[in-house]
């Protein structure tokens, strides 16, 4: 939510106090025009078959009524609103007032403090990395913003982090905002230079190389390991070391194996859920819940940082979402059992970046209590994988 220029007018009014009023006469148009000559200002103002109703401030209605005496008008009260009558209407409750002074006090206090960092301008580095090295020097949640002294700690903070050309500290409220710049590596010939290897066996099928010199050509059968590219490079000059760069399309070929009991144990969910926050407040985390969980569940987890008006505050709320599991015995057909572990295999070429695979061959085995299933599968893939090139450095005579 952005604030905007008419939230900041209703605001001020709220404190103020003002009040909906009805206007009755037999010229409304007059009492309009003697509001005006006495700067008395009226909105929202609109006529009724009772006479004008509008809002008008506290201060400005008495001097209304002051202007209205003697021209026959009469004025009434319809509503009354803001935070003079919200205090009047429960004077007699004293704690109410105290409490609120209070928080006030409490606020003013802590608004003394640094309540959130936050990290910009980093590619290669990571945000944990910048704020665990920000912490070692003192820059933390909790720090007292007059204790900031962001010209001292950034110098401090680029000595942690050798990847850092420029770092700057900029406070706005209770956020401190840490801006880095990082140094691009240009790090000697022969400590970049690399080869590209084969990351699998295959057949290639096309060549896209940036730098370094191709080894192999479109149609050859490499092995795991074996150089496509390399980082060491002849000219006219001599002997030249670059980092090798690009891509090489092979088709792979490979088996993938798993097994499984007709007969299992599964761990189901039941449809049961259960929510559990916990506040972090200046630092502090504040469980809304009571007891732990007995019950076997999966979770997750979201985190999100609260905001009024657009603006962070420094509370963050972490809710848990349990969803609980039961042991149920589940009988599988073979055709069921075959569909479970081809989703296993999915998986498994998933986390190794096989995509877009086809299926050349399929065996079912049976084995005591269930089958094993094998896929013998083809695939399109980049087998171009980088190796540093360790040169030797000769000894001194």
């Amino acid at each position: 939510m952005r604030i905007t220029g008419d939230f900041v007018v209703w605001f001020l009014r709220f404190l103020q106090g003002f009040v909906r009023v009805r206007l009755s006469g037999k010229t409304p148009e007059k009492i309009l025009n003697a509001a005006s000559e006495s700067r008395i200002y009226l909105w929202d103002s609109r006529i009724t078959p009772e006479g004008i109703e509008s809002f008008v401030s506290v201060k400005d209605f008495k001097a209304l009524r002051s202007v209205l005496q003697g021209s026959g008008a009469k004025i009434h009260i319809l509503k009354k609103c803001g935070m003079p009558f919200k205090i009047y209407k429960n004077r007699k409750r004293a704690g109410i007032a105290a409490g609120l002074a209070i928080f006030l006090i409490f606020l003013k206090f802590m608004s003394g403090f640094i309540w959130i960092i936050e990290v910009t301008g980093n590619t290669a580095t990571s945000t944990d990395e910048i704020i665990s090295a920000a912490e070692k020097i003192g820059i933390h949640e909790g720090l007292r913003r007059s204790d900031t002294d962001p010209k001292a700690r950034r110098e401090k903070l680029l000595l942690q982090i050798n990847t850092l050309a420029w770092a700057s500290l900029n406070v706005e409220g209770c956020r401190l905002t840490v801006n880095v710049s990082e140094i691009k590596n240009s790090p000697s010939q022969k400590d970049s230079a690399s080869n590209l290897k084969a990351a699998a066996d295959g057949i290639i099928t096309k060549i896209d190389v940036n730098s370094g010199d191709c080894l192999v050509k479109t149609g050859d059968t490499v092995k795991k390991g074996d150089i496509l590219v390399s980082g060491i490079t002849e000219r006219d000059g001599g002997t030249e070391f670059v980092r090798s760069s690009g891509s090489i399309t092979a088709v792979t070929g490979r088996s993938v194996t798993v097994s499984g009991k007709y007969r299992q144990t599964e761990m189901v969910k039941t449809g049961e859920k259960r929510k559990k926050t916990v506040l972090e407040l200046f630092g502090a985390k504040i469980p809304l819940y009571l007891g732990k969980e007995t019950r076997k569940y999966d979770f997750e987890l979201n985190s999100y940082i609260l905001s009024v008006f657009g603006q962070k505050m420094p509370i963050k709320a972490h809710t848990k979402t349990f969803y609980y599991l039961e042991e149920h015995d589940v009988n599988y057909s073979e055709e069921a059992l075959c569909e479970k572990l081809q989703k296993e295999i999915d998986g498994i070429l998933k986390k190794e970046k096989v995509e877009n695979y086809t299926i050349e061959n399929r065996e079912i085995e049976a084995i005591p209590d269930g089958i094993s299933l094998t896929l013998f599968v083809t695939a399109e893939e980049n087998i171009a994988l980088p190796e540093p090139i360790i040169v030797a450095q000769s000894a001194p005579r």
